[in-house]
């Protein structure tokens, strides 16, 4: 189940003791940060933003306790999809799959799937005969964030917040369904996800070095980095870019409004949606909202 979440949430990336958080935000706008305070607007208490990488060695993810203050501060925690909601994630298991009884044998030709095997074995360590009825972007996914290509078996950073809210009797809420986010994958045809999928199984490597330059921005802390990579990797397909950041983000700002109104909320999503023009920082600073870096 853990890998599912992985995938899900890739597709849609110091102990502070006592100190007060507060004292923690500078008044610089160029600080790379992965955390965010949000006030303004009639808020009461701050609320605040942290971008996650949902597939990172443990040894490259911020550390949980250097979060806890902010977490501590906050009322409820806001996540991409309600990850403490059973009937919420059995959807996940039924997302992967290819629709219709269909197989990615449909969608390939005997030569293609081929090389598509050939890949699935060389990382995964099975044949892709296994799972020949999950999505081809999902077993695009798997590959990426096998062992052989980051070198670790993958922490979900995003499974460890969810934990810690709950040990504190926070509630969680998500910002959409895993219906949502299935409906945002599927806006990519089968057959042109599967085309990919071949495309990469041609070449492994440059998707390798390209998924490694994402989590190297991740650790430098830089969102707005982080968002030009994913644009440009995605250039060949902006209809598909808009669905999956864009208009997600834009959704999202309205819900994240009533939240920020009604309760200290810490808010946990991929630090791909947090930087750039159409990110949820500068939706945010355009809506009026004071959005400030917090130095971890």
């Amino acid at each position: 189940m853990k890998r599912i979440f992985l995938v899900f949430l890739l597709i849609g990336s110091g102990a502070f003791g006592s100190i007060r958080a507060q004292a923690q935000v500078k008044d610089v706008s160029d600080i790379r940060s992965l955390l965010y305070q949000v006030s303004g607007k009639g808020i009461k208490q701050p609320s605040y933003i942290f971008g996650t990488f949902h597939a990172v060695c443990p040894g490259d993810m911020v550390p949980l306790e250097s979060l806890d203050t902010y977490i501590g501060q906050t009322e409820q925690m806001m996540m991409e999809v309600d990850m403490d909601d059973a009937a919420e994630m059995q959807l996940m298991t039924k997302g992967i799959m290819i629709p219709d009884g269909k197989t990615l044998k449909d969608f390939l030709t005997p030569e293609q799937f081929t090389k598509v095997d050939e890949m699935v074995k060389n990382f995964l360590g099975y044949s892709v005969e296994n799972v020949k009825m999950v999505k081809p972007m999902v077993l695009s996914v798997l590959v990426l964030i096998s062992p052989k290509v980051i070198g670790c078996t993958p922490t979900v950073l995003d499974l460890s917040l969810m934990q810690n809210a709950v040990s504190k009797k926070k509630p969680v809420v998500g910002l959409e369904t895993v219906a949502s986010q299935v409906e945002a994958i599927d806006s990519k045809p089968i057959k042109k996800q599967a085309t990919e999928l071949y495309e990469i199984a041609r070449d492994p490597q440059k998707s390798i070095e390209e998924f490694k330059s994402l989590i190297a921005a991740y650790k430098l802390r830089d969102p707005d980095k982080l968002f030009e990579l994913t644009n440009s990797m995605m250039t060949g397909d902006r209809e598909f870019q808009t669905r999956l950041l864009d208009d997600r983000n834009k959704a999202w700002i309205p819900k994240l409004e009533i939240a920020f109104k009604e309760k200290p909320t810490f808010v946990a999503v991929g630090a791909g949606h947090l930087g750039g023009k159409t990110g949820v920082i500068a939706l945010l600073r355009a809506k009026g909202y004071e959005v400030k870096p917090v130095k971890l």
